[in-house]
């Protein structure tokens, strides 16, 4: 499709991911805004920087997954590559359990190169955020940082 458009995060093996605080907190209010049911959105950026996302309309009202139909997921790669970023990842939230992938997540995770990312709303005062790695047919936790804006 757009040879371009997937990035690899992981292609030195210690590399460590960045986000946004900007976006870290606009995930965080759009999560907090779709509760009790989960919330997804693509992830893009470049090389290991999150810089911006795509919220994910659910294509169904379940509080414990989340999918996407067709015709949103490729408007969203279509508005990412016209953004000249690349696809570094998914977040979505776990609004009831941690942030820890579960074997439905597992199933439906298509996309070895990109992140992976789940944010765990159990205790809304303190979210838990997980980055995630795909390797070896299941999910390695990845260190991350979370920037300022204007690196």
């Amino acid at each position: 499709m757009y040879i371009d458009l997937l990035g690899e995060p992981f292609a030195s093996k210690d590399t460590r991911l960045s986000l946004t605080r900007k976006v870290q907190k606009q995930l965080l209010d759009e999560a907090n805004a779709r509760w009790p049911h989960e919330y997804s959105a693509l992830l893009y950026g470049r090389g290991t920087a999150i810089c911006g996302h795509i919220a994910m309309p659910a294509s169904n009202h379940d509080r414990h997954s989340f999918s996407w139909n067709g015709p949103d997921f490729l408007q969203a790669l279509k508005q990412i590559r016209q953004t000249r970023m690349q696809w570094l990842g998914v977040l979505h939230s776990h609004p009831h359990t941690p942030p820890i992938p579960s074997s439905r997540d597992a199933a439906g995770w298509h996309y070895p190169s990109l992140s992976y990312w789940i944010l765990g709303m159990q205790t809304p005062a303190t979210p838990l955020w997980r980055g995630y790695q795909w390797v070896d047919g299941e999910f390695d936790v990845r260190s991350y940082t979370v920037s300022d804006d204007s690196e």
